[in-house]
């Protein structure tokens, strides 16, 4: 996993020792130095980054300050020789602190810390997108998409249809459509919504899953070709 980052360090032979250890790590890739919180505020404005490196004494601003000044806050490894720095880091919950000399063996334990959190962020995604949790009959229900075979307009409502189970839930088939992951569900009519990977073959008029016969509207029927045949 590359992993981008930033040094945001006042002293420039510090900023220099850093990234030749940096360097000897595979996985991380140098984008900007900075002496200041204003400079590197600034090009994290328009840049985003996966780590920034931040020394707790910097200059106008402290370290601290300038995380309270971030927009959209990436990874923290904290710079600092204070150990109330190191308290304040675990307050606010950022990800490492190291203290002085800075070895590489390290750096690496910081970089192996970011890559777990990450990959842990990604097997999370990855089963929050395998599931739909829906209120049907006053119960709250957990469906798996790979389940569900299509979804129909019933009104004020939509009837989802799984082999095993129907599940009626009051929406709209614009909202519940914008809930599903769109490489895999698709609009075919005003009243029919289907998972592609059900789909076992098509005319020029219908869509065919499970032994039924779904219309597929004019409207739709080129964007539904053309998803259809990249699958």
């Amino acid at each position: 996993m590359n992993l981008s980052y930033i040094l945001v360090v006042p002293k420039p032979l510090e900023r220099l020792h850093l990234t030749q250890l940096l360097k000897k790590i595979d996985g991380f890739t140098l984008q900007g130095e900075f002496s200041n919180a204003i400079d590197a505020l600034n090009y994290l404005n328009y840049n985003g980054v996966d780590v920034i490196f931040l020394a707790s004494d910097l200059p106008v601003y402290s370290g601290f300050e300038f995380l309270k000044k971030l927009k959209d806050p990436a990874d923290v490894i904290l710079l600092t020789s204070n150990p109330a720095d190191a308290l304040m880091a675990y307050s606010m919950n950022l990800l490492d602190c190291i203290t002085p000399p800075y070895s590489e063996k390290r750096l690496t334990l910081s970089y192996q810390k970011i890559f777990d959190k990450k990959q842990y962020q990604y097997l999370v995604a990855d089963e929050k997108n395998k599931f739909i949790v829906v209120k049907s009959n006053l119960k709250t229900e957990k469906i798996r998409l790979d389940r569900i075979y299509w979804i129909e307009a019933m009104g004020d409502y939509v009837k989802i249809i799984t082999r095993e189970k129907k599940f009626l839930v009051l929406s709209t088939m614009k909202d519940f459509l914008s809930k599903l992951p769109q490489n895999q569900f698709i609009r075919i009519h005003k009243s029919y919504i289907v998972n592609l990977k059900k789909v076992l073959h098509h005319t020029a008029k219908s869509v065919h899953i499970l032994g039924h016969s779904l219309p597929l509207s004019r409207n739709h029927k080129k964007y539904f070709e053309s998803i259809y045949s990249s699958i």
